[in-house]
């Protein structure tokens, strides 16, 4: 579920374009119990995805009960009224398929890659798991040993593991994505069933939900199976528990923390407010992120990798994230203290701010990112999540074709000017990995 982060920075330079080079093709629609359909059809394969994405993160989690989202993309894999404990998966590989999930700060997100012939098993197995979902003492306690085993495999006991935990808890004081994904041992270990079953019961309900369906299949015999195994299912009687937006407040002063862990090397992070993913300023701040770190000519790498020689590595990386997010950059010194590092990590960032970008560096950015955008959706698995998440975040499923032409648009001093706005002194945190002392 979680990336060691070096590798999340590096491959998330340019991850949050979101359109594909030609349109995608759809068909929506609500069923009565709320629940939203999209189909897309793909002959190229004969395979085909089935997805559920339920509007569900780290961020609806009460303070107390942190973990949630995450312990439930593990549980809703325990079994159904109807399929029994640990055969879930069996009914996927037995076919030839494949099938995962994930959850983020703001959405859980389950799928299928089936033979286009098991479109049938991919939508039972969903909505067996929508409606029927086993929340009972043992499956419940065998995935508070899974949950908890990984919390401390991906973020306790790994070198730089909390990292991420750091820049949340840092960067958001109010706002509920100051806790991270994972969640937290104590809560998950004290839970009881009630508490989740209320969890469950809140947000894992159809109009809480997307299905996509994309790839090899025929549209009425989908739309007539969708019908019968969803149709049934009782959409929820619970208010949805959702944070505002704009609930954190700016900073006024720049924050410093210093983490001693299990590492060898020293590493500097620095993090800065961004927006939020898919507003207009979001895609600016994706270019300027790219000509800061995309690539062996980007600022960071001529600046201070190849130049000055005072990181080993620098990247950057934009957070993306349905409320405002956060801009970080990541650096590992060559032999200098942290402090030089983050001089010369500061000159490369605000030096772009007042120097500007050329006209070659630009257009060779937006090479990138055009190069990006074509392949970004180029499998099925690729086009569901990225419809599912189009009308979760913006009910506005078009969204992934909107977001080529607002890349289009956009001018090199756009960019400058839209980066000035996140990238202020004032708001910057910056964190120092250091070993531990003996």
């Amino acid at each position: 579920m979680k990336k060691n982060l070096l590798i999340l920075i590096l491959t998330a330079a340019l991850l949050p374009v979101a359109a594909s080079a030609q349109n995608i093709k759809f068909e929506e629609y609500d069923l009565d119990n709320g629940l939203h359909v999209i189909l897309s059809q793909n002959h190229k394969t004969p395979n085909v995805v089935v997805s559920v994405m339920y509007h569900v993160g780290s961020k609806n989690e009460e303070p107390h009960l942190t973990g949630f989202a995450h312990f439930f993309e593990h549980l809703m894999f325990e079994g159904t009224e109807n399929i029994p404990r640990h055969t879930y998966d069996q009914y996927v590989t037995d076919a030839g398929g494949s099938l995962n999930a994930n959850t983020s700060f703001d959405r859980t997100y389950y799928y299928e890659k089936l033979p286009s012939n098991y479109l049938e098993l991919g939508l039972w197995l969903e909505s067996e798991r929508m409606l029927h979902p086993k929340i009972e003492e043992i499956g419940v306690a065998t995935q508070k040993d899974v949950v908890c085993q990984e919390m401390g495999q991906t973020r306790d006991n790994q070198p730089y593991g909390s990292a991420l935990y750091e820049i949340f808890t840092n960067s958001y004081k109010v706002h509920p994505y100051n806790h991270d994904v994972i969640g937290s041992e104590e809560h998950v270990r004290n839970a009881s069933i009630e508490d989740f079953k209320n969890f469950h019961d809140m947000f894992y309900v159809p109009d809480n939900a997307v299905l996509t369906i994309v790839g090899d299949f025929d549209m009425d015999q989908a739309k007539e199976w969708v019908e019968a195994y969803f149709a049934d299912i009782p959409k929820g009687t619970m208010p949805i528990r959702r944070p505002e937006p704009g609930i954190e407040p700016r900073r006024t002063a720049p924050v410093k923390d210093t983490v001693y862990d299990n590492i060898q090397m020293p590493m500097l992070i620095e993090v800065y407010p961004a927006p939020a993913y898919g507003t207009e300023d979001y895609f600016s701040m994706v270019v300027f992120n790219a000509i800061l770190s995309s690539g062996n000519s980007s600022r960071f790498q001529t600046g201070i990798v190849d130049g000055k020689q005072t990181a080993l590595m620098a990247a950057s990386s934009m957070i993306p994230l349905e409320h405002p997010g956060l801009f970080m950059t990541q650096a590992f010194p060559n032999n200098v203290d942290l402090s030089v590092l983050e001089a010369d990590v500061d000159s490369v960032i605000y030096g772009l701010l007042e120097e500007g970008i050329s006209d070659r560096e630009f257009q060779k950015v937006m090479n990138m990112v055009e190069t990006s955008v074509a392949l970004s959706n180029n499998t099925i698995e690729g086009v569901a999540e990225e419809l599912a998440t189009a009308y979760t975040y913006f009910k506005n499923t078009d969204f992934v074709n909107e977001a080529h032409n607002a890349y289009a648009g956009i001018t090199k001093e756009q960019v400058i000017e839209v980066a000035k706005k996140y990238i202020d002194p004032a708001q910057k945190i910056s964190i120092y990995y250091l070993p531990k002392q003996n």
